[in-house]
């Protein structure tokens, strides 16, 4: 049982503010699982080491979004410090769940399963309605969102409004997604900002979500 069999072992694509949201939803579901959290060898990295690297990841983007620059020495660093713990944990998930026959080690611990990636054809999307959430950040004038997985979907539609929706019409396209998160920059600080997503497959369209609101910080 190898990880990259279990896991999308994917990290290295994210950018910045994507490796930076996984890491902090990573840390937090670490530390609340009932295994990880109180059985973990101590020399094994995880929670604490992923918020540090967190921390580091945040503090090299800034600085290099202040450049102007997509990456410097520093960023790179803190990147590479990143995924080499992230290997570690993920392959030690994998270890303890294979000695202990224990399946629990390798659900709700931030990874995606494996076969979760596989490509439905047959499946319809969802009836109901998406669960979509937003919070600020990573960085000023930003907002992570994250929804619910739709087996059946292919792709999900992402809308976005500025300032509160008098209808249908004041939505407008911001794209078409695959992943389940995404974090949207360049937002304007102490504005209203409603959001809404739906899922899209087999020439077929879920409902959309609620609108989310939240006002950028």
């Amino acid at each position: 049982m190898n990880v990259t069999d279990i896991f999308v072992m994917n990290h290295a694509d994210m950018d910045p503010p994507e490796f930076i949201l996984w890491l902090d939803d990573a840390a937090t579901l670490q530390a609340a699982h009932p295994l990880i959290s109180t059985q973990k060898d101590q020399w094994a990295p995880g929670e604490v080491q992923f918020r540090a690297h967190k921390e580091a990841i945040s503090k090299a983007w800034e600085r290099a979004s202040a450049l102007n620059v997509c990456s410097t020495k520093e960023l790179d660093a803190a990147r590479a410090a990143a995924l080499e713990d992230v290997n570690i944990n993920a392959s030690y998930l994998v270890l303890r769940a294979k000695h202990g026959k224990d399946d629990a080690w390798l659900h709700n611990n931030g990874y995606q399963a494996k076969e979760k990636t596989k490509r439905i054809h047959d499946r319809s999307v969802s009836a109901v309605a998406l669960n979509l959430k937003a919070k600020n950040g990573p960085s000023i004038g930003e907002v992570s969102l994250n929804w619910d997985r739709d087996p059946g979907a292919g792709s999900y539609q992402l809308q976005i409004c500025k300032g509160h929706p008098q209808g249908e019409e004041s939505y407008v396209d911001y794209g078409f997604l695959k992943k389940v998160r995404t974090v949207i920059g360049n937002l304007e600080r102490a504005s209203w900002y409603y959001f809404r997503i739906r899922s899209i497959g087999n020439n077929e369209f879920g409902p959309w979500s609620a609108a989310v609101s939240i006002i950028v910080t």
